[in-house]
């Protein structure tokens, strides 16, 4: 059989080594697919279960490879290439792990890519004079990304010799970038080791490694998300592989909004996916392992899910947890209502994924256009959310941001509502206000191809709440902006290339250049993954506009066992009442009470409400606004802490009490099933007892102190201490 025939036919132009790592025993040599190379070896690695077929496991002693045939790593300094590879490796090293690499013997040329000592996957290119540098790790202008965690990784490593480029790639995407200048070659007599590097003897790979493939050319951005192909690879060797199923699971859910999970799984020939246990109504594409499902109740629902070929299976159980819908249509991805009154987390209702602040730099709470929103500084305020795949559309996606923004500052030099600036590849959106105060939408791939529409509309920086939507409709191919609910500015694009970026979207900022930090009050960042009609974004505007009463105050407190709760409007039109809701958790309200208004008020006007029967030690409320009209909005979350000593009874019995006699102890509202510091001591301060109790479920604590040998007549103190308050009384004891 002749080398070539060795392929399936369909692997990448510029192959020119290709080391499947299959070999099912032991052995001196290892076949290349491509070519009549051959890889030895004196220590040899141990043949394991591979992604692909078999894979080889290196054991971090002896363990190495040896290429001779190194014509096709004689690189000039203008040379194109490209090697990439599946590596399997968990935990630290006291040093360098190299995957594969190349010394020099005659002069000071050094390559190598691996795994350094923190688990970072690095690659070092360095020429004859040792002109170069190390990429990859936690070093500047790298994007840290470990790959000891026990699971596949994709790595690859790139040579643009005409853009003057090295590039450091993980999972598809892009960890290190950089320009390099090369003035002399990579030439050597010295062979190409795989799983060491012919320096000191150190420097051993210890993990599975599988897929190893050389190019005599640079591979492009798209062609390497291709070959991650989100974990399932590209597999183009002679081998029948057994399914692997790669991808993670979604294990969340809302009624009435669509589940989507595509499964993604390794195998040849190409597997099949089939649904073993799921909930009703739930389906799978068979080809795609695309699973699709509207859940129409909330609970725990367990499904699993097999791929299946002719050579073996592999099944995927899970469990989905599904909350109960916040009345949103359906096509809803993600909902930051960014009405947290405190902390640097601010929650999606619809998945998971935070979008986090550091302390310094989080926005402040304010009264937003539905409820609760936040203002940012437009100096250094900003919030991130990492997990932000939803956001990395393919070129033909169909989807819509909507947001509400409220300023009266400059917006000089744009400034941006939300974005992404993609740190691992030309990816660059952004949704904001442009220098001239009108609204403004780009959108650009992964190579920079896109268009930006605005320049219309009306000047947003006037001091109301506008409502702001970009939609892209991927079936016809038009960028579309709207502004309070009309639309402003449209243009039509065919994108060629996807948006997938590991790096962060940012809301109130975008992490370039200086920031262009966004001054002003921003509320309810969604995203659809549909296209959003224009009678639907006029009747989201109406719908809230026509809602917005101008809340001037509202605030509560402590008074005894009950909160009293006060507001004042500064404006009213049409209002009904307001509806008084509580939550223990700052997520789930329910009403509590009813107040009347006054309707229609262009003066101050204050209110009042009692909530008799509050949550123990924090209570977190909002109010719903109602309109004659049926619109409503909400106030801001505020929350209301009891910090009083008197909100826990603390009763002792017989008090005083007699030399031994037993004295019984009762103490209420504390915090449930925690652990309490009981101590008893004297006036002089020394401890007689101390011991460690816990509460009870009702959050009740009972016990008895026997008044033994110990104590003496006189008064003693007993305190009872948790986490955030100590609770104390005086103990009399007579003779």
């Amino acid at each position: 059989m002749s080398a070539k025939a060795q392929t399936s036919g369909n692997c990448p132009a510029g192959l020119v080594h290709y080391f499947g790592l299959d070999e099912k025993t032991t052995g001196t040599t290892f076949k290349d697919y491509v070519s009549a190379t051959t890889a030895t070896c004196e220590g040899c690695p141990t043949p394991t279960e591979g992604l692909f077929a078999g894979a080889q496991q290196f054991d971090g002693t002896d363990d190495g490879l040896t290429i001779s045939d190194v014509k096709n790593f004689e690189w000039g300094p203008n040379s194109n290439f490209t090697i990439e590879t599946w590596i399997q490796v968990s935990g630290n090293s006291s040093t360098n792990r190299v995957v594969m690499g190349r010394v020099g013997t005659e002069s000071r040329m050094v390559w190598w890519v691996g795994v350094d000592a923190n688990g970072y996957a690095v690659f070092e290119l360095r020429d004859r004079s040792h002109k170069g540098f190390v990429m990859g790790g936690n070093g500047v202008g790298n994007i840290p990304v470990k790959v000891n965690d026990g699971k596949w990784h994709h790595i690859a490593v790139v040579r643009d010799g005409i853009l003057r480029r090295n590039k450091l790639y993980v999972d598809g995407l892009a960890v290190g970038n950089f320009e390099a200048d090369y003035v002399d070659n990579f030439e050597s007599v010295a062979p190409v080791t795989v799983g060491h590097l012919l320096l000191d003897g150190k420097y051993r790979y210890n993990g599975k490694l599988d897929e190893l493939m050389v190019y005599n050319r640079a591979l492009g951005e798209a062609e390497m998300r291709s070959r991650y192909n989100k974990g399932a690879g590209n597999y183009c060797g002679p081998e029948q592989v057994k399914p692997v199923i790669v991808s993670e699971p979604v294990k969340f859910g809302v009624v009435d909004q669509q589940y989507v999970y595509d499964v993604n799984a390794t195998g040849k020939p190409a597997p099949t996916y089939s649904l073993v246990a799921a909930p009703a109504g739930m389906t799978i594409n068979a080809t795609s392992g695309e699973i699709r499902w509207n859940p129409t109740a909330n609970g725990s629902f367990n499904v699993s899910v097999k791929a299946a070929n002719s050579i073996g299976e592999a099944t995927q159980p899970f469990t989905i947890e599904v909350k109960q819908s916040a009345g949103e249509k359906a096509g809803l991805i993600h909902h930051w209502n960014l009405q947290e009154a405190s902390g640097t987390e601010f929650k999606d209702y619809y998945t998971p994924y935070l979008a986090t602040a550091q302390e310094g730099t989080r926005p402040a709470p304010v009264r937003g256009a539905v409820s609760g929103g936040q203002h940012f500084d437009g100096k250094d305020d900003g919030l991130n959310v990492e997990k932000s795949q939803n956001f990395d559309w393919e070129p033909n996606a169909s989807f819509s941001m909507e947001l509400w923004m409220r300023t009266t500052a400059s917006t000089a030099g744009n400034r941006v509502l939300i974005g992404r600036d993609g740190k691992d590849s030309e990816v660059h959106w952004w949704i904001g206000v442009d220098g001239a105060g009108k609204a403004a939408f780009n959108l650009l791939d992964i190579a920079w191809q896109g268009i930006f529409v605005g320049q219309n509309g009306p000047t947003l920086n006037d001091g109301k709440w506008h409502q702001i939507v970009a939609v892209r409709d991927g079936n016809s191919g038009r960028n579309i902006l709207y502004v309070d609910g009309e639309a402003r500015a449209s243009g039509t694009y065919t994108y060629q290339h996807n948006f997938a970026s590991r790096t962060p979207v940012n809301i109130g900022y975008l992490n370039d250049g200086g920031g262009y930090h966004y001054d002003g009050d921003l509320d309810e960042v969604k995203l659809f993954g549909r296209v959003l009609s224009p009678e639907e974004i006029m009747e989201r505007y109406r719908m809230v506009y026509d809602a917005l009463t101008e809340l001037v105050s509202f605030s509560g407190k402590y008074a005894q066992e009950s909160v009293l709760l006060d507001w004042a409007t500064a404006v009213e039109v049409d209002c009904k009442n307001f509806e008084v809701e509580h939550s223990e958790n700052g997520e789930s309200f329910e009403k509590i009470g009813e107040v009347a208004a006054t309707g229609n008020s262009n003066v101050k006007v204050e209110y009042g409400f009692t909530d008799t029967a509050p949550f123990p030690d924090k209570t977190y409320y909002r109010l719903k606004i109602n309109n004659l009209n049926g619109s409503f909005t909400y106030s801001k979350i505020i929350e209301v802490e009891d910090r009083t000593l008197t909100a826990s009874t603390f009763m002792m019995y017989p008090n005083p009490s007699t030399l031994g006699s037993e004295v019984a102890v009762e103490i209420t509202k504390l915090d449930k099933d925690e652990q309490v510091v009981v101590m008893i001591s004297d006036l002089s301060g020394q401890v007689l007892t101390k011991q460690e109790l816990i509460v009870d479920q009702n959050g009740n604590l009972q016990f008895t102190v026997p008044v033994t040998g110990n104590f003496r007549s006189g008064i003693y103190n007993v305190s009872v201490s948790n986490s955030r308050k100590t609770l104390s009384r005086k103990l009399v004891i007579m003779k």
